[in-house]
């Protein structure tokens, strides 16, 4: 099982913002991979001209799966927030956690894009203008991580609905 995660860093050069992205990795509470991979020739600087794009496309699948989450806990019955009290415990409270997770900057197995700076799978408008205003400070890292034993394997399920 690999994931694929872009992370924004700000850096001097690629060593230092491959030290961030592992750290990162080696320091998170919520997820633990087996292996992990930085490789130079697929990070991007925003001064490269695929830089925007890509950074735009991890934002849009994050907040696809947050769209996801969302759309799945209405049709599980919660429609606004007075039905959060009666939230059952299992499959939908695991809705809510994930969504809760995205949106308070917590990473996951899930997530696409992750932005360092700010801890969060957004990006703010102060940090992007930041990020214009000294293009070779700031890297986006393909961050590709997996798991190597099998029984690691096993215990990273996706969610899914179990009836």
């Amino acid at each position: 099982m690999t994931n694929q995660h872009w992370l924004l860093c700000r850096a001097m050069n690629f060593a230092a913002a491959q030290e961030q992205a592992l750290g990162f990795f080696t320091r998170s509470l919520l997820i633990h991979y087996d292996r992990l991979v930085v490789a130079e020739e697929k990070a991007l600087t925003a001064t490269h001209p695929r830089f925007w794009p890509q950074l735009e496309e991890g934002v849009a699948a994050n907040r696809r799966l947050l769209d996801g989450l969302i759309a799945e806990l209405k049709a599980e019955g919660c429609q606004d927030f007075t039905d959060l009290i009666a939230l059952g415990q299992g499959y939908q409270s695991k809705l809510l956690h994930l969504a809760a997770h995205l949106l308070d900057g917590f990473i996951g197995i899930d997530t696409v894009f992750y932005n360092l700076r700010e801890d969060s799978h957004w990006l703010s408008d102060q940090v992007r203008a930041e990020v214009q205003a000294a293009p070779g400070d700031h890297w986006l890292l393909l961050v590709e991580a997996g798991f190597v034993s099998p029984e690691r394997v096993a215990l990273v399920h996706r969610l899914s609905k179990t009836d």
